[in-house]
């Protein structure tokens, strides 16, 4: 080789070293600018898509609609990215939180799910109000805590000694006065309340599972966790207006509320149809569950706010509804055959889902919820079993056994 060709291999070897040193000094900042950069793109594309798919339910700056929690708070932000991811892909077991992964037959693809999850940890909730705003889309809210505690139906209860058994028990995680922190969820608000009194001592007594909220059996009696349960039910004080009897309220007014507003979509007799689901296989339904409902709107159904639908006139259609609507499809059985149904439940089912369909710590997710799971929702989760669970062939849970399980859930769901 020439002294020339050595002198030019030499020259070119030192200038790719010299701009692989410069690529490796710089390289840090490049990798800084390139998540800041990701950053930015994850947190505009997760405010118009939380603006779109989950404001209506959580509320336009993430504080909660109704029965439906809030996402701004401490203990949601804490929780990693893979939980978040979790939760929106596949939704959530027993609520009303729908899958939204595309596989799931959902709407959004992982990358869409991820922006969220970012959205969410990084706490730019006011800026999602603002977009919200902007894009037309922030919903009303309007059911205040009051009227949730007022139509949840919970049971009067003694508040100095429930106030003083959640200062002393619970207070330190969840706030002075339920409002959450770093450490635990926010327990004042109408998503809380709307839980049963079977789920709420449930998770009072035994904790919640791969979280640090630990159960009070031992450190408890049992009618102070019922006590606990019961404040739960009922933060705040309901007012003379919000528990007008059903009675006083116009059947014959309901029942024109409903086939004006509700029967287009619903059907006549709440038999469901191309747009909306059917409300007669439901069992019943607690009427402020359905206030939130009809205030907050859901999935294709848009919310009906109190200038167009005045309380006084939804009163009395979800009067109508809950006498001659919710729960007609469904079979009206003896007491004799709702006994057979939970001696069935108790020999097939309450091992892994508890003695009354409240759920287990470890082995089974709640039957008894609100809403009410479908018939036909239990029916497939039975046969066709799910990823933890094997399905149950007719073979050793014949049709009309299964039939009688179903109906006495839902007696359970209705007290």
């Amino acid at each position: 080789m020439s002294g020339a060709l050595r002198r030019i291999g030499f020259v070119a070897t030192l200038a790719i070293a010299l701009i692989l040193a410069v690529n490796i000094l710089y390289e840090p900042e490049r990798q800084r600018r390139a998540a800041a950069a990701y950053q930015t793109l994850a947190l505009a594309s997760g405010i118009d898509l939380y603006a779109h798919s989950c404001a209506e339910c959580h509320g336009a700056a993430g504080e909660g609609l109704g029965v439906y929690p809030a996402l701004d708070q401490d203990f949601v932000r804490r929780r990693t990215a893979d939980d978040l991811r979790r939760a929106i892909a596949n939704g959530r077991y027993g609520t009303e939180m729908i899958a939204y992964e595309i596989d799931q037959g959902g709407t959004l693809t992982m990358p869409q799910i991820d922006y969220l999850a970012r959205l969410i940890q990084v706490d730019s909730w006011d800026t999602a109000a603002l977009r919200a705003a902007a894009l037309g889309l922030t919903p009303e809210e309007v059911l205040t805590t009051s009227a949730a505690n007022a139509l949840t139906g919970g049971q009067p209860i003694d508040y100095d000694q429930a106030l003083s058994l959640f200062e002393a028990n619970c207070s330190e995680c969840h706030g002075e006065n339920g409002e959450g922190t770093f450490d635990a969820p926010q327990l004042n608000n109408a998503y809380v309340q709307g839980m049963s009194s079977d789920r709420l001592t449930t998770i009072v007594r035994v904790g919640v599972r791969s979280t640090e909220m630990a159960g009070f059996e031992t450190a408890l009696s049992a009618d102070d966790i019922t006590t606990l349960a019961a404040l739960l039910q009922n933060w705040g004080q309901p007012s003379e207006a919000e528990t007008a009897p059903i009675e006083s309220i116009s059947l014959e007014e309901g029942r024109i509320g409903f086939e004006m507003w509700c029967a287009p979509c619903h059907g006549m007799r709440g038999e469901g149809g191309s747009i909306a689901p059917s409300l007669n296989d439901f069992p019943a339904l607690p009427a402020g569950f359905v206030t939130s409902r009809v205030r907050s709107g859901s999935n294709a159904m848009p919310p009906f706010a109190e200038n167009d639908l005045p309380d006084g006139q939804l009163n009395a259609i979800i009067a109508y509804a809950q006498q001659a609507i919710i729960g007609s499809a469904l079979p009206q059985l003896s007491g004799e055959a709702l006994a057979q149904g939970g001696a069935l439940y108790q020999q097939y089912c309450a091992d892994c889902h508890g003695g009354r369909g409240e759920g287990t710590e470890s082995d089974g997710p709640p039957l008894v919820t609100l809403p009410p799971l479908r018939g036909r929702v239990i029916i497939s989760f039975v046969r066709v079993g799910s990823s933890l669970t094997p399905g149950i062939p007719a073979a050793m849970v014949p049709d009309a056994e299964l039939a009688l399980i179903v109906a006495y859930l839902h007696s359970l769901s209705a007290e």
